[in-house]
């Protein structure tokens, strides 16, 4: 009987803990800013041709309006892609990429978050261009 109350009077000072501790964490969830939020929808972004590089024509890739000192998969779909990072101004301009010959060039800026223990990309800006 002794050890059924003492327990009792565990379970009467630690519940009002564990409820305590449960509602500071989540009210510190609920004022915390998620990642995908950060990024400053919508940038801006061109491609155009740019220079020639180890004997291969390369694209001219910027982007500017972009959440600063962020990464991004600048991509195009299918096709290349490259990682790249904005700079203190949340801007880019790269020439990974390269020319394929005449057609259109759709380049997209994307990142990635988690949500629901899952990995989820979404594209900050995307840009055409008929090369």
């Amino acid at each position: 009987m002794f050890i059924f109350l003492r327990n009792l009077g565990r379970l009467a000072i630690g519940i009002p803990i564990v409820i305590a501790v449960t509602a500071v964490m989540g009210f510190s969830v609920l004022t915390f800013v998620p990642a995908a939020s950060k990024h400053k929808d919508p940038g801006s972004c061109t491609v155009a041709m740019g220079s020639v590089l180890s004997s291969q024509q390369r694209l001219s890739v910027s982007a500017h309006g972009l959440s600063p000192n962020a990464s991004y998969l600048e991509a195009q779909k299918g096709v290349q892609s490259v990682m790249v990072a904005t700079d203190a101004t949340g801007s880019v301009s790269d020439q990974s990429l390269m020319y394929h010959g005449s057609g259109m060039y759709t380049i997209s800026f994307d990142y990635y978050y988690w949500s629901n223990n899952k990995l989820v990309q979404a594209t900050a800006t995307s840009c055409s261009a008929n090369l």
